[in-house]
């Protein structure tokens, strides 16, 4: 059971990191600025491609062994 739950949050997060990667920067960094800042655009591009890669690899590599 713990690692259904395991599972789904981590394809939960990884789809909202696609999605709203703004949301995970300012959850991270965006707390510590003061005044309005906002992530570039190298930033955005690169947590979606990340996400996209770790979403691929969990579902493809890790998600047959848990369920094993």
């Amino acid at each position: 059971m713990k690692i259904v739950i395991f599972a789904f949050l981590f394809i939960l997060i990884a789809i909202l990191n696609i999605f709203f990667p703004k949301f995970g920067w300012f959850m991270r960094y965006g707390w510590m600025v003061k005044g309005r800042s906002e992530p570039s655009d190298a930033y955005i591009l690169m947590t979606r491609i990340s996400s996209v890669i770790v979403l691929i690899v969990f579902l493809f590599v890790f998600m047959p062994l848990l369920f094993n």
